[in-house]
C-alpha cells in the first residue's frame, strides 16, 4: 500500500510540470501574507489531472470489474485502477498484465496515453492543458460564445489554434508511424496473444511511444529493426514535443505567403 501510494505520488508530481510546482510553492509561501492567485495554467493542469485520474480509475474498475473481483482484497480492487489510471499518463509501470486487459480498457489507456502529462513536465503526449483548452473551445462553440474563457479569463485565439493544430498533427503522426509499423511487420508471422489483433497491439505500442509512457502489450521484443527505428523516432518526437520538433525542421518564423479574397465552404 505504501509503495503504491509513493510511486503514484511521484508520478503525479513529475507529471504536473515544474511551472505548476513553482507556482504552488510560491502560493503556499505568500498566500498568508498577501493575496496571491494561481495562474490559469496551474488551475487547468490541476483540475484536468484530477479529473483524468478519477475518471480513468472509475472506468478501469468498471471495465475490469469481473477480473478485479477474483481477488478477495478490497485494497487490490482500489489500488489497481488508481495505479493504472495514473501510470498511463507518463510513468509506464504496471501492476497488471496489459495484454490480458479487455479491448475497451486498452482503448481507455490509449486515450490517457495520448494526452499524457502536463507542459514542462517529465512526460510526453499532447498535454493536459490541450485537453482542457479543447474542452473549453468546444463548450464555447456550443454556447455560441466568441471567445474561449477559462476561470474567468479569455484565452488568446492563437493559443486555441495551436492546440487544435497540435492534436491534428499528433493524430496524423501517430497514423503515419502506425502504418509504417504495420508495413514493416506484415511479413512476420508473430501475432500478439489472443484475443487482441495485430492492429490494436501496434496502435498501443505507437501511442505509448508518443506519450513516452513505456507500457506495452508485449510485442516490443518482436519488432524488427525497421519497427524499432520508427518507435525510437516516435519516442524522440513525443519527448521533444510535436510543435517543437516541427519548429526545428521548418523554423518558427512566419512566412509571407499569398492572401486571396475569402470564400466560404460547407463543413461538418
Amino acid at each position: 500500500l505504501l509503495l503504491n501510494f509513493t510511486v503514484c505520488g511521484l508520478i503525479v508530481v513529475g507529471g504536473i510540470g515544474f511551472p505548476v510546482l513553482f507556482d504552488l510553492t510560491s502560493w503556499l509561501a505568500k498566500h498568508k501574507t498577501r493575496r496571491v492567485r494561481l495562474s490559469i495554467h496551474t488551475k487547468s493542469v490541476l483540475l484536468t489531472t484530477v479529473m483524468l485520474i478519477v475518471t480513468g480509475a472509475l472506468m478501469f474498475a468498471f471495465l475490469e470489474w469481473q477480473t478485479l473481483r477474483q481477488h478477495s482484497s478490497d485494497t487490490y480492487c482500489f489500488l489497481v485502477p488508481l495505479f493504472q489510471s495514473i501510470t498511463c499518463r507518463t510513468a509506464g509501470f504496471n501492476t497488471v498484465d496489459i495484454a490480458g486487459l479487455t479491448d475497451a480498457t486498452l482503448a481507455l489507456m490509449l486515450f490517457l496515453m495520448f494526452f499524457g502529462a502536463s507542459p514542462g513536465s517529465c512526460g510526453g503526449g499532447v498535454k493536459t492543458t490541450t485537453l482542457a483548452l479543447l474542452t473549453a473551445f468546444t463548450l464555447s462553440r456550443i454556447t455560441r460564445q466568441r471567445r474561449v474563457n477559462m476561470f474567468k479569463k479569455s484565452v488568446p485565439s492563437e493559443t486555441v489554434s495551436r492546440s487544435v493544430s497540435l492534436v491534428l498533427v499528433s493524430t496524423c503522426l501517430i497514423g503515419v508511424i502506425l502504418f509504417m509499423l504495420l508495413v514493416g511487420e506484415s511479413a512476420q508471422s508473430h501475432q500478439p496473444s489472443p484475443p487482441h489483433d495485430t492492429f490494436l497491439a501496434y496502435a498501443f505500442e505507437t501511442v505509448s511511444a508518443f506519450g513516452t509512457v513505456g507500457l506495452s502489450m508485449g510485442i516490443t521484443p518482436e519488432l524488427n529493426t525497421w519497427g524499432k527505428l520508427w518507435i525510437t523516432l516516435m519516442m524522440l518526437i513525443g519527448r521533444v514535443g510535436v510543435l517543437t520538433f516541427a519548429y526545428i525542421i521548418v523554423g518558427a518564423g512566419p512566412t509571407g505567403g499569398v492572401e486571396y479574397s475569402e470564400e466560404n465552404l460547407m463543413i461538418g
